[in-house]
């Protein structure tokens, strides 16, 4: 069916726009009769939201609604633009909207944007496959086989991370008006913002497509860029649906089922989702080496045993270092499946340059060697340069977290006097007289102390957060100076240098004791106090300290309502309070499970039981995370993903590193390896094992024999094992088949028609000719 409707000319109090809404319906039911709960239609939907800071005068605010009518944007909502009489409010104040377009502009940028979607054929063997939308096509696009109804349009087409991705393109595609940069004496007037929304309905569509074909190329700059630069908007993000997001929350907290993927991904977008999914691929990859560990620990007690001198243990090491590799290697087959599922699979550097280029990007204008038109171009040697400087700021920095750490490693006693005595005359690298002496019986830290022997490792802790907090900026603005043109390529830059950082902060004490001390006790120590406190440090910020600022604020997002219906909670100012939400990032939540996969793999000789505790952990984890990312943050933009990025790269380094540390562990740091070669051990005065001088080189060859053999062995299980499942495998041939008879089918049809072309022109000519012989 056909509609056509016509709204009342737009008044101050309301915000109303003339529209013609083409709509073809599709009919579905579930049992009973009963129709099915859906997304509410988007052209009455406030799908995004956009808040103008107090610096943002009235006629920059007119500028931008009337741009963003050009770009098909329609604001459907406000707060902060008039007062309780409906008059336009003059005094400077915070203006927040709610944007939305229509639905036949959310199908043409889902074709710009190269959206990938299940697509359905006509072959029996092969009912779907992954295609990039078409509205020519778009009844083959309709979802009919969903999980949740309510995650998908009237149309069964998009998802609401979908129409929040496609919006959201739109937006950063509008390009900057030229007023914006020069001085304006005009004022905002009722006028102006019902000629905005009359434009809509006349002009928008025009203006949109030829926007989006290139026409304004003289424009350079997004509308976007130039708000943020300015500091005229703050927030730009999507808008919580509250009944969606409760049911997201309600399947989440189940115990006996896993988070519910593909809720999340139709929610919060790909880069989210890939993170729950690696969450909970990590907890059920953490059993076999909890149980192992469990049952190690448990033989350990019962013999008698201390972790010096089990011969149990090492092979948990061993065996630590074999499952981190497979666990990594069966998360990529795990992320290929997801990623084809979810259609990023074939998400190429093209795709993500043009839809993830940084806002901030800076470079010369030049025309393009493929497109042709103009671009913005920064040279690549001059970002591998500023790169090079970023690496030897950062190495500097890390001096300096070290010098942290050693006068910490004094103050708890780990560097004492005796160790200057072993030393002798010479001068022990790392010992500080006025520090160590601090920790010396009787004074502030005093090592034998219950409670004393703890200050130094709180006041390490306060200072490292204090230090992770500079370096993180100092991180973001080494990145911004590198002037990355994608926003991957910005963000992975950072968690390099953050990953770097926070990682030595963590293990540096930790590879001293193993590697310097050789003392296995010691170590221990303080892996089970590093590994249990910030486990429960986790525990606590992440559950209860939440639900602590939750009980003290009020709901900020509705989540107390069954209805998402925005007309219902405009006197409640939902967007006003969306907007005051913290932004969300996953580096915090990423970073954790990072360091406790270190301390998992490696130092499992040292801890075995590290990885049961983990399991409990990343169980409330999961849970927590989506909470608060449901009722402490703005819901993020969703971002197109086809892994988790440079996490897989550090999480790679720690599996590989494992073997090398655990070995550490097991043939010089503890006694382990002495109870399988006894007669390659002596006991020293100070009672501990030590190789003899005699057999090191011998030690030395059996581990060195031991690590080669597992890198060996792992890397050609690795290898025995693709990437890719097979099922993936076959499924992108299906689609290279499908797309040949396609091309095949349409060159047969093109040569028949030549041919009937070729056929009827040879008939004319010898109908001619028999005319011209009759003559």
């Amino acid at each position: 069916t056909k509609v056509q409707g016509t709204y009342l000319p737009p008044t101050p109090s309301t915000l109303q726009v003339i529209l013609v809404i083409e709509v073809r319906h599709l009919t579905s039911q579930r049992k009973g009769g009963k129709a099915e709960m859906v997304l509410s239609p988007v052209a009455k939907t406030p799908v995004l939201l956009l808040r103008f800071t107090p610096k943002a005068s009235q006629v920059v605010i007119a500028t931008v609604i009337e741009a963003l009518t050009q770009g098909g944007i329609i604001v459907v909502e406000s707060e902060g633009l008039y007062d309780e009489d409906g008059k336009i409010i003059n005094g400077k104040s915070t203006v927040v909207l709610g944007l939305t377009t229509t639905q036949k502009l959310l199908e043409q940028e889902a074709e710009i944007i190269r959206l990938v979607k299940p697509s359905r054929t006509s072959l029996w063997h092969i009912p779907t496959i992954m295609e990039r939308f078409s509205s020519l096509a778009r009844e083959d696009f309709i979802s009919i086989e969903r999980e949740n109804d309510d995650d998908y349009d009237e149309y069964g087409l998009f998802t609401s991370a979908e129409r929040a991705l496609l919006v959201d393109s739109m937006i950063n595609a509008i390009p900057a008006p030229k007023s914006l940069e020069g001085d304006h004496n005009h004022e905002l007037t009722s006028s102006m913002v019902g000629e905005a929304y009359h434009k809509l309905a006349h002009s928008a569509g025009e203006a949109y497509r030829k926007l989006r074909n290139h026409e304004y190329e003289n424009h350079t700059i997004s509308l976007c860029e130039v708000l943020h630069q300015s500091d005229y908007v703050d927030v730009i993000c999507p808008i919580h649906t509250p009944n969606i997001k409760k049911r997201i929350l309600k399947d989440t907290y189940s115990i006996m089922t896993a988070p519910p993927l593909q809720a999340i991904r139709d929610y919060y977008g790909e880069g989210i989702a890939f993170y729950f999914a690696w969450m909970h691929h990590m907890t059920k990859w953490l059993v076999f080496p909890g149980l192992l560990g469990l049952v190690v620990y448990i033989l350990r007690i019962y013999r008698g045993d201390t972790v010096d001198n089990c011969d149990l243990t090492p092979f948990v090491g061993i065996i630590t270092f074999c499952w981190a590799v497979l666990c990594n290697w069966f998360w990529e087959r795990h992320e290929a499946e997801l990623a084809y599922k979810w259609g990023t699979f074939t998400l190429t550097d093209g795709d993500r340059l043009s839809l993830g280029k940084r806002r901030g990007f800076r470079g010369q204008m030049r025309q393009s060697p493929i497109t042709g038109r103009m671009e913005r171009y920064y040279p690549a040697s001059h970002r591998r340069f500023k790169c090079a400087v970023s690496a030897i700021i950062t190495l500097f920095l890390l001096a300096g977290a070290c010098v942290v750490m050693v006068i910490s490693m004094n103050l708890q006693g780990y560097v004492s006097r005796a160790d200057q005595e072993f030393w002798g005359e010479k001068q022990h690298p790392l010992y500080f007289p006025f520090f160590a002496q601090l920790a010396e019986e009787g004074g502030i830290f005093d090592a034998q102390s219950m409670w004393k022997s703890f200050l130094p490792v709180i006041l390490r802790a306060i200072i490292v957060v204090n230090m992770n907090q500079q370096y993180s900026q100092l991180a973001e603005t080494l990145a911004e100076w590198e002037n990355h043109e994608t926003v991957r390529g910005h963000k992975n830059s950072v968690i390099l240098k953050r990953v770097l950082f926070e990682a030595f902060d963590a293990y540096i004490i930790l590879f001293y004791l193993a590697i310097y001390e050789h003392d296995v006790v010691l170590l221990r120590l303080e892996l089970v106090g590093a590994f249990n406190l910030d486990t429960l440090r986790r525990v606590f910020t992440e559950c209860v300290m939440p639900y602590i600022i939750r009980y003290f604020t009020k709901d900020p997002v509705g989540m107390s309502k069954k209805d998402d219906d925005p007309k219902k909670k405009n006197n409640e100012g939902y967007l006003t309070s969306e907007a005051d939400l913290e932004e969300y990032d996953t580096f915090d939540d990423y970073i954790e499970m990072l360091i406790q996969f270190g301390y998992v793999t490696l130092f499992a000789s040292a801890y075995p039981l590290a990885a049961f505790i983990a399991i409990g952990a990343n169980f409330i984890e999961i849970r927590t995370d989506l909470w608060k990312l449901s009722h402490l943050f703005r819901r993020m933009t969703p971002v197109r993903a086809n892994d988790i990025g440079m996490w897989k790269l550090s999480l790679k380094s720690f599996a590989w590193l494992a073997a090398s540390s655990n070995l550490i562990i097991f043939a010089f740091t503890s006694s382990q390896l002495r109870q399988w070669l006894p007669d390659y051990y002596v006991t020293d005065a100070a009672g501990q094992s030590t190789p003899k001088a005699s057999s090191a080189h011998e030690i030395l060859l059996v581990v060195l024999i031991i690590e080669h053999c597992l890198i060996i062995t792992a890397m050609l299980g690795r290898n025995a094992i693709p990437s890719t499942p097979e099922s993936v495998r076959v499924e992108v041939q299906k689609q290279l088949w499908f797309h040949e008879r396609l091309a095949s089918k349409a060159r047969n049809q093109t040569v028949q028609r030549n041919s009937a072309e070729v056929t009827s022109l040879s008939q004319l000519r010898e109908r001619k000719s028999l005319r011209q012989s009759s003559l």
